[in-house]
């Protein structure tokens, strides 16, 4: 491909920028369409999506290409997503220190893996993967490794990535307003140029991926459900990750052929959410992605599935807890199911009133369900999922769903259901648009992969709300017979899973000074500099007083037509345990007026929802929803609270589903690891995570206790939160007549504290867990909150800790390859009692744990300085600082967590000033002060028989913790 310098590019851009400016865009737009989505087609094909949201200074952008897994090779499964990983390593400019001489070793390793795939013999095979691992060691002394991150990380980005999945690939990142033209150039040159370098290191990674999929039990039941409803379409044929065969046997050729088939202007989105203006935005990415040529795309073709005839059943093996699903398949995107099944999903499963709310959920028949539906290109699904409570079959929960849907096709919901499910996902879709760029751009993209009519999504809840009950009632029947499958996700030993082992890889050096010449030209354009705005919460929060002096705090809602209200209290389970579970009981209790279902049914037509948390140290009573019908839906919560009635057999099955629940925590490895694990590691045996009521304290409790704890809430101390359209007199006006009160609020019940463990000595606990991988988390103990670490300690995260750039993906992921996931931080606590956290991760397989953990406390002890790096961490922190703002409701939480440190202005503004004048020597400092030399409580989960013991054994004392001993029961 010719390729031109980009001081060439430049000159060339200037030259047009001003007939550009001038030129006039076409596009289409639609009336009254909540986010102001214009749409472009640029003479070359390429689609460009904008939607205009000044509330902050950034811009979520997606850049979309029409090829996933389907597009793949059936012969070459998980290409498309292993070009994903590759699209971040740069191009014939970008991360090249020597293209010329980088580009022969690269064409000479791409020749040995396409004589590798044509081999047999294992031997013969291993000689050949020796040579590629030779010439990738040369290859890699002219790559700068990263350098694509260190960028975008330079001009503030957040949330960098990609995902692949059927039919998409999608590359993110959420940048400063001001940072768009310098990222347009990277991304115009980035998607006209593939390089595989670094290939056989991020090889490893992929493998990692996979083998943690092995350890996903969701996704296996997926993968189980779309393999028995798509028996002919690569939906199902394939999956996203590809065989464990095709990954060992990758193609360069392929790759590249695939890469120039599809990423193609013409089968390509440009998607930009946020502080934009439309004209100027257009003409930029005219000026960088016009050039781009467009090529013919084939077009995708397929076998059509046979009918289901008959319910087809299928087991899914794991350690995980049980559930079951159900899937059926639809049209497609040219069909017109989809706009009914989401519909439908709702009146079965709205989290308030559906058939299933009510009758499955509560009614204590199962722990959980929901009905949910998603559209494709090809194909659209719909499925329902339960899990099965105590003593109850899989089957059993298989057959109350049936039922449900039985019920709705004999049209057993009443009619205003069908207008209040519209208006809730109303609801749902203004707060998304109205707060989230990211949600728009999600939706703009979707929009794009789909080949909808942007007008069909913007009225798309209108015509949904004009489909009547014989309509729903009609469709069930006719679309819903014996054609489903049924995915039974039981726990076991699943003896089917394939291990992709690593070759022998030798660690590639990271030229961790190295920049490309592109780089260097890049940097040296000029970018505008936005001013940080810190909030004054003092002028943004109107606080007025309620009778008996409770505290409000008003911030207007300017946007919609939503409010939120929220009583919070410094009351939960520190203070009382049972507190809890009575917050748990209260959605099964009705009133004098009202059954519960029926309250669920009064808040769902009123456009409200009502949430009440109970945590350890906090208390948190929400209502949502219409701000019209604010006053009536405050009465009906007061009303619940004061007069709800006791329900000893709902208590019953509460506590019988409390002890599944538990017992399922216990099969689920996140939990183990991040909550259980973590919290014996903080605080030992006495930890707040295992202060909870005994099973035996659990069927003592009575109802009234429970009823007594509900009545109450309200006679403690609390303060109120008002975010919506109403003034704020006539905001205290409604809740001094609604919210009634004590004239003396009680003061909060004592607690004896917690206390954070020192970490005197390095010491192993383990825990036994059946998956392929391994995960180890370290942790240590530092000095109790104090605000002056948090420049360095926000600094050290940036530097050395998270991101594609950092110190440790660098050297554990690029160099050697030695996990799949690596990171390290110095934690902020949530409260001023408590201590910051030195703390670092790796999840990689068995056999590679002990280098792995080698690699990471040689970086924990001795930190790699880099000017180069450090000022671009230091710029990257200081422009997302810069470029935040809280907005809306999330000033309040602002405030309320900066209370809970003890400070009453925002932190960003110490933070900021401080880092403005850091240096890599303080940092250093810090680095040597606060992390290196430290003693840890290592965590580590995975199957014992393959763990390397001997590796854990290295680092200290091994504890071998039952699941009992970390859960408290």
């Amino acid at each position: 491909m010719h390729t031109r310098s980009l001081a060439t590019a430049m000159l060339v851009a200037t030259a047009i920028a001003p007939a550009s400016a001038q030129k006039k865009y076409d596009y289409v737009s639609v009336p009254n369409d909540p986010i102001g989505a214009r749409i472009y087609t640029l003479p070359n094909g390429l689609k460009v999506y904008l939607s205009q949201n000044k509330d902050k200074p950034r811009v979520q952008t997606n850049i979309a290409t029409r090829a996933g897994s389907k597009n793949d090779p059936a012969t070459a499964t998980g290409l498309a997503h292993y070009l994903e990983h590759m699209l971040f390593k740069g191009t014939h400019e970008i991360a090249t220190l020597d293209w010329e001489k980088e580009s022969a070793l690269l064409e000479r390793i791409s020749d040995t893996y396409e004589e590798r795939r044509t081999v047999t013999d294992e031997a013969k095979r291993d000689a050949l993967y020796h040579r590629i691992d030779s010439l990738s060691t040369e290859a890699a002394k002219y790559a700068v490794p990263n350098e694509y991150d260190k960028m975008v990380s330079s001009l503030g980005a957040s949330g960098t990535n990609a995902f692949t999945s059927t039919e998409r690939t999608v590359y993110v990142n959420d940048i400063p307003s001001n940072a768009l033209e310098k990222w347009m150039m990277i991304e115009s040159t980035r998607f006209q140029q593939l390089v595989l370098r670094l290939f056989h290191t991020e090889l490893e990674t992929v493998f990692e991926e996979f083998n943690r999929g092995q350890d996903n039990d969701q996704r296996k039941a997926s993968v189980a459900m779309a393999e028995h409803l798509y028996k002919k379409h690569p939906y199902g044929t394939q999956t996203t990750i590809g065989t464990g065969e095709h990954l060992k046997n990758p193609s360069m050729v392929k790759i590249h052929e695939f890469f120039d088939t599809y990423y193609v202007p013409n089968n390509m989105a440009v998607v930009l959410a946020g502080d934009l203006d439309y004209d100027g935005t257009i003409a930029m990415v005219d000026k960088y992605f016009g050039g781009w040529k467009t090529k013919p795309v084939p077009a995708f073709s397929f076998q059509p599935e046979d009918p289901i005839a008959a319910p087809e059943s299928v087991d899914v093996l794991g350690p995980m807890a049980e559930w079951v699903s159900l899937g059926w398949r639809f049209d497609g995107v040219k069909g017109n199911d989809a706009i009914m099944l989401d519909l439908i999903a709702g009146l079965l499963s709205n989290g308030q009133a559906g058939l299933m709310d009510l009758n499955l959920v509560q009614k204590q028949r199962v722990i959980n369900a929901v009905a949910f539906a998603f559209e494709s290109t090809d194909y659209s699904q719909f499925g329902m999922n339960a899990n099965a409570k105590q003593g109850q079959t899989l089957e059993e929960a298989r057959d109350l769903l049936l039922e449900q849907l039985d019920l709705l096709k004999n049209g057993a919901f009443d009619d205003w259901l069908i207008d209040a499910v519209v208006n809730d996902k109303r609801q749902s879709r203004t707060r998304q648009w109205s707060d989230n760029n990211g949600a728009r751009a999600s939706t703009l993209t979707n929009t794009f992969i789909l080949q909808r009519d942007w007008k069909d999504v913007v009225d798309y809840l209108d015509r949904m709300g004009r489909i009547t009950k014989a309509d729903v009632t009609a469709f069930a029947k006719s679309h819903f017979t014996n054609n489903h499958v049924c995915v039974f996700k039981r726990t076991g030993e699943d003896k089917s899973t394939f291990k992709v082992t690593k070759p022998v890889i030798t660690p590639i050096g990271i030229n961790r000074e190295g920049q490309s010449a592109w780089f260097a030209e890049w940097a040296e354009k000029p970018m505008t500099d936005l001013q940080p705005e810190f909030v004054d919460y003092d002028k943004s929060i109107t606080r007025r007083s309620l009778q008996h002096n409770v505290p409000l705090a008003y911030i207007p809602n300017t946007s919609n037509d939503l409010f939120t209200l929220v009583m919070v209290q410094d009351l939960g389970n520190y203070s009382d345990p049972k507190l809890k579970l009575a917050i748990e009981y209260l959605p099964y209790l009705g009133t004098s007026k009202y059954t519960a279902a029926q309250l669920q049914q009064e808040f769902f037509k009123l456009g409200m929802e009502f949430t009440v948390q109970s945590g350890q140290d906090r208390n948190m009573v929400s209502l949502s929803g219409l701000d019209k019908n604010m006053p009536q839906g405050i009465a009906l919560l007061e009303h619940l609270l004061a007069d709800a009635q006791p329900n000893k057999e709902a208590l019953a099955e509460l506590v019988k589903d409390i002890i599944k629940v538990r017992g399922n925590n216990k099969k689920n490895k996140g939990i183990i690891m991040n909550s259980a694990l973590l919290s014996y590691a903080r605080y030992g045996d006495l930890s707040p995570f295992k202060d909870i009521l005994s099973t035996a304290q659990l069927n003592a409790v009575t109802p009234d206790e429970l009823i007594q704890r509900i009545k109450s809430l309200t006679t403690y101390a609390h303060r109120m939160f008002y975010y919506g359209a109403r003034p704020v007199d006539e905001v205290v006006a409604v809740l001094d007549k609604e919210h009634l009160t004590p004239e003396e609020l009680k003061s909060y019940p004592k607690h004896a504290p917690y206390v954070e463990l020192p970490t005197q000595e390095n010491k192993v606990y383990f825990v036994d867990y059946d998956m392929v991988q391994t995960e180890l988390m370290l942790v240590s103990k530092s000095d109790m909150f104090n605000t002056g670490k948090l420049p360095y300690g926000t600094l050290f995260n940036e530097y050395f800790g998270s991101g594609l750039s950092s110190i440790v993906f660098q050297e554990i992921r690029e160099a050697k390859a030695l996990a799949y996931s690596a990171n390290a931080q110095f934690t902020r606590p949530a409260k001023k009692e408590e201590a910051h956290y030195v703390r670092a991760y790796i999840g990689t397989q068995n056999d590679k744990l002990g280098d792995a953990v080698t690699a990471m406390l040689a970086l924990m002890n001795s930190m790699p300085a880099d000017e180069k790096m450090f000022n671009g961490s230091k710029d990257a922190a200081l422009k997302q600082i810069a470029s935040q703002r809280a907005t809306k409701e999330a000033i309040y939480w602002s405030w309320e967590n900066a209370q809970r440190l003890g400070i009453d202005h925002d932190l960003n503004r110490d933070v900021y000033s401080a880092i403005q004048g850091s240096s890599l020597d303080g940092l250093s400092a810090f680095f040597n002060k606060n992390i290196a030399n430290r003693t840890y409580t290592y965590l580590a989960i995975g199957k014992e028989s393959a763990m390397d013991m001997k590796a854990l054994e290295r680092l200290g004392p091994v504890t071998k913790l039952s699941l009992e001993q970390v859960f408290g029961y």
